[in-house]
């Protein structure tokens, strides 16, 4: 027995070696002024000269501040041309940042405790010492991407781990808000509009690669019940028979407008798209009835849109059709 915990020993060490810093007794989270002001000076100025050089297209200065798995990896230019076009949209202003000295080396972790909005950062604690500053467009719009920048102090210096621009608010409401207002419409039999909200839900459940809403489980359990239940009751293409015209809906999905992101209703109509009041009549006819055919398409949305094809839309030509743009609300 004393030689069998002997041999597993060293074992033990290693492990410990790398699930755990021991460079810095200290370990911890500091959230805006609970930084240092010299410490968050200077990390601001950091991610200042960061968004000129993205900015000015200034490749050479921007790889500067770039840590070597960074530069070795090859997608930096995606990552800033992506930065780019939000700068290039609007001024960024600080959405929240955090001082971290890591207890982990794994994987730690920051808590934030926001209401239905709470989440988690799960995160690779490597460098101990880090900077994760979070922003969003100063314009208040429906639709609204974070910008994520991961910084490590690695022996060479504060470098970017990561940048992240992803989803954050679709018409103006998080994923768990989301997946609120597509609970409430399922409830109230709407099933169409819980499916296609829960769809967009789903497109910002991931504000960045770190971020787990602490419902998150639940929101895509629930996204796909709505999608298999959509799914197995209605097929498509679907034949519109309360419609004289014989219109016939082959296509719903969510698409972004300057308002925001709403349904696209896509139909097949036997009229000339150029008889422009024959088509305004006959869409009139499929809204007196969409309802009734696809529960709740109309709710929980400021807008919908039909598009009216003459034949099914092809990748390889295009297609052309009529829109109608709706405000509901």
């Amino acid at each position: 027995m004393k030689s069998t915990l002997n041999l597993f020993k060293p074992l033990l060490i290693f492990f410990a070696a790398i699930t755990f810093f021991s460079c810095s007794t200290e370990t911890g989270i500091w959230r805006k002024e609970q930084i240092k002001d010299g410490q968050r000076d200077e990390l601001h100025n950091l991610t200042g000269k960061i968004f000129k050089a993205i900015l000015t297209k200034d490749d050479r200065t921007f790889s500067n501040y770039l840590s070597k798995e960074m530069l070795s990896g090859y997608y930096y230019n995606k990552l800033s041309s992506q930065v780019y076009d939000q700068l290039m949209r609007d001024s960024l202003v600080l959405f929240d940042e955090f001082y971290v000295l890591n207890k982990y080396l794994n994987a730690d972790t920051i808590t934030v405790k926001n209401g239905n909005n709470s989440y988690k950062l799960i995160y690779n604690g490597d460098p101990q010492e880090m900077y994760i500053a979070m922003y969003l467009p100063k314009k208040k719009l429906p639709d609204q991407y974070l910008t994520t920048l991961v910084y490590g102090n690695f022996d060479y210096g504060w470098k970017l781990k990561d940048i992240n621009v992803t989803p954050y608010k679709i018409n103006s409401k998080t994923a768990p808000e989301l997946y609120q207002q597509a609970t409430d419409d399922y409830t109230r039999g709407n099933v169409f509009a819980a499916a296609n909200t829960m769809q967009l839900a789903r497109s910002c459940s991931r504000p960045n690669s770190y971020w787990q809403y602490d419902n998150e489980t639940d929101l895509y359990n629930f996204a796909a019940k709505v999608s298999n239940e959509v799914n197995t009751t209605y097929h498509f293409p679907l034949k519109v028979e309360a419609v004289k015209s014989g219109p016939s809906i082959f296509r719903i999905y969510n698409n972004t407008y300057n308002e925001g992101t709403f349904p696209n209703v896509c139909y097949i109509t036997k009229l000339s798209l150029t008889d422009t009041a024959a088509l305004v009549k006959e869409n009139k006819s499929i809204r007196g009835v969409i309802n009734s055919l696809l529960p709740g398409i109309e709710s929980g949305t400021p807008y919908i849109v039909y598009s009216a094809f003459n034949k099914m839309p092809s990748y390889s030509e295009a297609v052309p059709h009529y829109e109608f743009k709706i405000k509901l609300h």
